[in-house]
């Protein structure tokens, strides 16, 4: 049984069995519409099995605690930290502003503002009010992916988008001006990253390829081009998922389908660099692979939301796995995204049926959720400065949310 929900209302159902809870197996046998069938589990006590295994490998922990005293301080930190000041509270619905579906969006940091990608190849930039301050088609198809220039605090306003056709386009985010437009893919252009400093950035697609480009700056002081220049188009075996710069801002960590391994990639080099086994136990089973990547804001960790519903969280020095996030809930067509809180102790996580996860790092806890749209959440990205979270959906419609003593 490949399905860990299914086989964890099992567990559950034969722990009732065996301790004689009839009344309650009888009670949660209605209520989700499944009846227990006690061949479907060779052994018994599962639940417990895997309770006691949980328990030695506390003790374990414990008895080393004095051997690493960092891992110690970090679990503490982890554990302890947290304000309880995520986004949680709708402070604006842009609703009636598209006219197809929203694929992707980007906070203009510090600023009331949204560009969205949509189905119909438009990128536009919205004010937080609903005004349309520009809009220009792009590629061909939809946007799939977007990236603000990370120096746009200074005035660089530089935008990437990524589309259907497998196309990239720069673009002025002030004016929506197209700067320069190439297409490296052959398939969907499912994400473009600019690297920590600006000077670089990557795109990955379906077709199994990673792309890295240089993008000078673009004033005429610095004498600079407004273009993407390609150095690198590198193939893999499989549809890749997405990119994401690592600490040295020069490391992409790239996420591949049908494989449990993260690939490695130096941008300054062109070359694969290694791979990280994304299984605990270090064998090469393949049960997930890794959908979506996003950086902590310190820098340290990496959050992988798989294809399935576990989100795990790794230090990227020597990529040890620091928590798995297991329970949430998924459908058809669910599209894998996360970002992190600005305090790096919550991460957001996009669920099914239009809701929207929070859940505490230290903890590996949900502490909140709540519903964002009447379909998938596509997209979802947070603004530190404003402490605010845009998601946006199939159901044409963007969301604003801020925490709650923000919009009282």
């Amino acid at each position: 049984m490949d399905d860990p929900d299914s086989l964890s209302l099992l567990f559950v159902q034969q722990w009732l069995q065996e301790r004689g809870y009839s009344s309650a197996l009888a009670a949660l046998e209605k209520e989700v519409g499944l009846k227990y069938v006690d061949t479907k589990l060779e052994r018994g006590s599962m639940l417990m099995g895997l309770v006691y295994s949980h328990m030695e490998q506390q003790a374990a922990a414990v008895d080393g605690v004095e051997s690493d005293v960092e891992s110690a301080a970090e679990e503490e930190r982890l554990l302890q930290g947290g304000a309880q000041d995520f986004p949680n509270t709708c402070m604006a619905s842009l609703e009636g502003l598209h006219a197809s579906s929203v694929i992707a969006v980007c906070c203009w940091p510090g600023q009331s503002k949204a560009i969205t990608g949509s189905g119909d190849g438009n990128v536009r930039l919205f004010t937080f009010d609903g005004e349309l301050l520009w809009q220009t088609p792009v590629g061909g198809g939809g946007v799939l992916s977007l990236d603000l220039h990370p120096n746009v605090r200074q005035g660089d306003a530089r935008l990437l988008a990524g589309s259907m056709d497998g196309s990239v386009t720069l673009l002025d985010g002030m004016t929506g001006n197209v700067l320069h437009t190439l297409r490296p893919h052959t398939k969907y252009c499912v994400r473009m990253r600019w690297s920590p400093e600006g000077a670089a950035a990557a795109s990955c697609s379906w077709d199994h390829s990673m792309a890295v480009y240089s993008c000078p700056a673009t004033t005429s002081e610095a004498g600079g081009s407004e273009a993407l220049v390609l150095r690198k188009h590198h193939p893999y075996a499989s549809q890749v998922q997405d990119v994401e710069f690592l600490q040295d801002g020069k490391t992409l960590a790239v996420a591949l389908k049908q494989t449990n391994y993260l690939r490695l990639f130096d941008t300054e080099s062109l070359q694969d660099t290694g791979r990280v086994n994304m299984n605990a136990f270090g064998d090469d089973h393949v049960s997930f692979s890794a959908s979506h990547l996003a950086l902590s804001p310190c820098r340290q960790y990496l959050l992988v939301s798989t294809d399935g519903a576990r989100i795990i969280m790794f230090r990227c020095q020597g990529w040890e796995l620091v928590r798995n996030f297991y329970g949430l809930p998924i459908e058809q067509f669910h599209q894998p995204c996360a970002t992190w809180h600005r305090s790096g102790f919550y991460v957001m996580a996009a669920a099914a049926a239009g809701h929207v996860y929070v859940m505490h790092v230290g903890s590996a806890k949900v502490v909140a959720n709540y519903k964002a749209h009447a379909k998938n959440v596509r997209s979802l990205h947070y603004d530190g400065d404003q402490n605010v979270l845009v998601t946006c959906s199939f159901d044409k419609n963007v969301k604003v949310y801020g925490y709650r003593s923000q919009v009282q």
